[in-house]
């Protein structure tokens, strides 16, 4: 007669969501604000799973928590667990569980004010009681909350190659050179790299992927910018073109918001090209629901737009911007 085999215990989904706070934050603090709980709870669950497990799942060698081997094991795991809970409640309940969940996104800032909008107007006629918490961050900021579960997806430009990462393809958008009406370049057909050698570049953010591409494609071809002003808004930095203080390199697309500003000319560069490469990324091991999924669509569509350089644009959908400054939202 075969003996009852013990029951293993399960592993509690609210602790394991704690456990990957901790894991992504190093203290109990930390983990603590981002999910309004108490150092005590945080701790107290933690040794919970800990004991049900039977294993340890951090050490402290100095300031902050480090992840022991079984802990780095269960973080790798721990993403993909909850998400099939998810898919299994989903199955259960049906979507409109889901529809009820926010759809939480983080976008480069130049497409963050420009597409968006567009965007989540539709969005919000396929799904009345959902909302989008759109974060705004540069393109290793989207990448970083998508990597740590903080975002859903995430647009932005040049995806890395990585097996753990879903890459979905959206458009691809050429850097043009924008100069006052009045500079000695605006009558030409096109601008050369030696012909912006000296002068004073205005972007938006320094550290910005864009800038950097800029800024590569010249020390390439061993020329140099006099000097790099960050301005944080596309607003400022065409006021500064018009000025003569400067010259910027964007996409006609962004152009196309000044198309009645003649103060403003837009040229193709000569002999190089500066492509960029937009993208909706999300993990690989995660199963889209039904509002990514139209998310991804959408996006498509207004992709289409972008190739055509047509846009309609509605800055009245419901939408939640968190953590980036209004006045400086002009970015990739």
């Amino acid at each position: 007669m075969r003996g009852i085999e013990p029951v293993t215990e399960p592993i509690d989904s609210r602790q394991l969501h704690i456990f990957l706070a901790l894991a992504r934050k190093g203290s109990l603090r930390a983990a603590a604000a981002e999910l309004y709980l108490t150092n005590s709870a945080i701790s107290h669950s933690i040794r919970s799973l800990e004991n049900s497990l039977d294993t340890k799942l951090f050490h402290r060698p100095g300031k902050f928590l480090e992840l022991t081997e079984k802990g780095q094991f269960l973080l790798k795991e721990a993403s993909s667990i909850l998400n099939s809970m998810d898919r299994v409640r989903r199955q259960l309940t049906g979507d409109d569980t889901a529809h009820r969940t926010p759809l939480r996104v983080a976008i480069g800032y130049n497409f963050l004010s420009h597409l968006l909008p567009e965007i989540v107007r539709e969005w919000q006629g396929c799904f009345p009681q959902g909302n989008i918490v759109a974060r705004a961050a540069e393109r290793e900021g989207c990448l970083k909350m998508v990597n740590e579960s903080e975002a859903d997806m995430a647009v932005l430009v040049d995806p890395p190659e990585d097996p753990l990462l879903k890459v979905e393809p959206l458009f691809e958008d050429e850097l043009r050179v924008v100069v006052a009406a009045g500079d000695p370049v605006a009558n030409a057909d096109s601008v050369s790299l030696r012909a912006l050698h000296g002068r004073t570049l205005l972007v938006s953010r320094m550290q910005s992927h864009t800038t950097q591409m800029v800024l590569s494609e010249m020390r390439r071809n061993r020329f140099s910018f006099h000097d790099c002003i960050e301005l944080g808004s596309t607003e400022a930095i065409h006021e500064m073109v018009k000025l003569g203080e400067g010259v910027a390199l964007q996409p006609d697309w962004v152009m196309e918001r000044r198309s009645e500003d003649k103060g403003l000319v837009s040229l193709a560069l000569s002999q190089t090209r500066i492509i960029r490469h937009w993208a909706l990324v999300s993990r690989a091991d995660k199963e889209n629901n039904l509002m990514e999924r139209t998310f991804l669509r959408l996006c498509r569509r207004v992709a289409e737009n972008v190739c055509g350089y047509a846009f309609a644009l509605c800055l009245g959908a419901q939408i939640v911007f968190l953590e980036f400054p209004l006045s400086g939202m002009f970015s990739d």
